[in-house]
């Protein structure tokens, strides 16, 4: 999707080249690939599209051929310094992209730009876990740092400033992409808990036994009853949870109305994100991508 996004920008502030696109449309999927293998470590998950991390499969890796030292500690940095290469990847196929020079240069201005607004999200929520309390505001920020950004925003406008617009005029797809990759997020949060796991390729368990700060987990903690509120507070983040306590964490999510309140609150964010479209390019078809993409943000199932 976010390779996708880096041409639809390109395209609808009237880029012509579409086979020099290819390469900075991978970049960007590179740069997407390489995060979440670092994100895979931070918040411990195993499975990533049904299939082994890639930290885990480092591990395995070191197990299997028998090599010294700890495997679990391999696995990890080996994974870590695999994501950063990846990243560097990308830049250099944007700098070896055929575009003119002061182009490239302001597609990896931007790149490092929204990258950097990502590392900040995710030392924010790798914080926020550590907190005693947390607000909605905190939960937004992070989703508007770590989601929208470099899911929306950063695609986009790296699209658009290969065709040599500059950041004021890319400035409007904040208003359409911040909105609307933060409904992704709510809406990814909500297939993490309630999704068909063959579809997701990820537990369902597993931003409850993380204890992930969700709009989901913060709702129900503050409109839930007293009951609830203490039976969530001791399941959320329980590693050995029970497949009994895992659906008893749904139904508080469900009976405390959290789910209802995320699901209507993407669906306005989405609204917002729409009204937008006629301002992003007078290209119709081109309106007509954004706006499927709108609804397929809270309309996906993986």
């Amino acid at each position: 999707m976010r390779g996708g996004l880096v041409r639809l920008g390109y395209e609808s502030f009237g880029g012509k080249k579409l086979k020099e696109i290819i390469p900075v449309s991978v970049a960007m999927e590179l740069t997407h690939i390489s995060l979440l293998m670092m994100d895979d470590i931070a918040d411990q998950d195993v499975l990533r599209h049904g299939k082994d991390t890639v930290h885990i499969s480092y591990t395995k890796f070191h197990k299997k051929n028998k090599r010294k030292g700890n495997p679990i500690r391999y696995g990890e940095s080996m994974t870590t310094f695999a994501g950063v290469t990846g990243c560097y990847e990308a830049i250099k196929l944007i700098a070896n992209a055929n575009f003119d020079p002061e182009r490239k240069t302001a597609g990896i201005a931007f790149l490092s730009n929204f990258l950097i607004n990502t590392g900040y999200g995710q030392c924010l929520d790798i914080d926020l876990a550590s907190r005693n309390s947390l607000s909605e505001k905190d939960i937004t920020t992070v989703n508007r740092l770590k989601t929208a950004w470099y899911t929306i925003v950063g695609p986009l406008s790296l699209g658009a400033v290969l065709t040599g617009a500059n950041y004021d005029n890319v400035k409007i797809f904040e208003e359409y992409g911040l909105p609307l990759g933060i409904a992704f997020q709510i809406q990814d949060d909500i297939l993490g808990m309630f999704g068909n796991e063959k579809q997701t390729g990820k537990s369902t368990a597993s931003d409850i036994k993380e204890g992930k700060n969700t709009l989901l987990y913060l709702w129900a903690v503050k409109k839930g009853t007293p009951k609830q509120v203490r039976s969530l507070k001791k399941l959320w983040g329980k590693k050995d949870i029970t497949k009994a306590e895992i659906k008893e964490v749904r139904d508080i999510i469900v009976n405390s109305g959290s789910l209802v309140y995320c699901q209507k609150k993407a669906e306005k964010l989405v609204k917002e994100a729409r009204r937008i479209v006629p301002r992003l390019t007078g290209n119709k078809s081109l309106q007509e991508v954004y706006q499927t993409l709108a609804d397929f943000v809270i309309q996906r199932e993986k």
